[in-house]
């Protein structure tokens, strides 16, 4: 028994049903209950379902650079799906997937640098609830300076010419988290220490500086 274990465990519990259109289920009580005699933990749940839901209406508002039916395609939910909230957070943002097929990225791979996304809930219709995606762009970033330090016995050059965030391109996770990866695959670097720092963001300029900090 792994205390750490067990409380992810009741939230994967709701996180199910969530995935499975009930929205509202939720834990009323639960007890992890130890018996020294037997050396064991016995674990009662006590848990309330609620109705199922279905998708109804998604509406994307404050967009310019993308169509409606572009972003409903990367998001890849529809009216009258059954609901499925883990994914439908997931499909518009998902900070623990860099490189993940969402809206979010879909404008940090384009040179949105400080473009915001939210998904809000507006409205609940019976066994339907409506959503609006709220996208705010704001103006694109370039980057500008890019240098690399913790490197004592490699020369700047070896590293950054396998980068592939380069001065004046468009600002791209994408670019950034491949430029990670291929650090990483030189064997040279502790590929588990690169952090790639964004420095120096300037939204009048629109220009980013990024350094790759990486232990030898």
């Amino acid at each position: 028994f792994i205390e750490k274990e067990y409380e992810a465990d009741l939230k994967n519990i709701v996180d199910a049903y969530k995935e499975k259109g009930y929205r509202d289920a939720r834990i009323l009580s639960e007890t992890a209950q130890y018996n020294p005699d037997k050396n064991s933990v016995a674990i009662n749940i006590d848990l309330e379902e609620g109705r199922k839901y279905y998708i109804g209406d998604i509406r994307f508002i404050g967009h310019t650079q993308y169509t409606d039916q572009y972003l409903g395609a990367v998001l890849g939910v529809q009216k009258g799906d059954v609901y499925n909230g883990v994914l439908l957070e997931k499909r518009v943002k998902d900070p623990t997937n860099l490189d993940g097929i969402n809206i979010d990225n879909t404008y940090q791979n384009a040179g949105y640098l400080w473009s915001q996304v939210n998904l809000i809930e507006t409205a609940t219709r019976n066994d339907t609830i409506d959503f609006d995606i709220r996208i705010v762009e704001n103006p694109v970033a370039r980057f500008n300076n890019i240098t690399v330090s913790g490197n004592d016995k490699t020369h700047d050059y070896i590293v950054l010419r396998e980068v592939r965030t380069l001065p004046g391109q468009k600002w791209s996770k994408a670019d950034l988290v491949e430029s990670v990866r291929r650090l990483g695959s030189m064997g040279i670097f502790d590929a588990s220490a690169l952090n790639p720092e964004v420095k120096n963001p300037d939204p009048v300029d629109g220009t980013v500086d990024i350094e790759y900090q990486v232990v030898e």
